[in-house]
């Protein structure tokens, strides 16, 4: 019984304790800070909010996360903490980001970067996503074709465009 109540109770320990160690950082409000590393990027709010105004994107600048005005011109920086970030390419209207080559770097240590592309084929059809992974600590390099209509950044990276 001993035994038993003991292995229990490190087993509740060990799992509450394991969201502290995986967690993502976290996710960018309005005027809050952001880190000097983020100057000039652009994040989308991961989940939505009740707040009039508050999915909108947020651009770091002068050290606050501040709301971009809608419609914003393509961002060549992102910011991700984790979730994916929905973002559209110039194969939709509004596009959110460029196409061209760009890449994904890991912001601490042990992350890694994902992005996921969809492209337009012809009228009304989409291709499956297109995916591109990093290995912890690596900083991918891929291509966002000019035909992307959906991208999907995710991981705790930097994303920018080359060039």
């Amino acid at each position: 019984m001993f035994r038993t109540t003991v292995a229990a109770a490190a087993v509740a320990l060990a799992t509450a304790a394991a969201p502290l160690c995986s967690a993502d950082p976290i996710a960018p409000q309005q005027d809050q800070p952001c880190p000097p590393t983020a100057d000039e990027a652009t994040t989308m709010p991961t989940t939505p909010s009740p707040t009039a105004g508050a999915n909108t994107p947020l651009r770091c600048h002068e050290g606050r996360w501040q709301p971009v005005a809608l419609p914003a011109d393509p961002s060549d920086r992102w910011w991700s903490t984790g979730p994916a970030i929905p973002l559209h390419g110039q194969g939709m209207r509004n596009p959110n980001l460029l196409s061209g080559p760009w890449s994904g770097t890991p912001l601490a240590p042990g992350n890694r970067c994902h992005v996921a592309q969809r492209a337009v084929i012809s009228a009304g059809v989409v291709s499956a996503p297109v995916a591109t992974d990093g290995a912890p600590d690596e900083t991918i390099h891929f291509d966002v074709a000019p035909t992307a209509s959906a991208v999907e950044f995710s991981g705790y990276c930097l994303w920018t465009r080359l060039g």
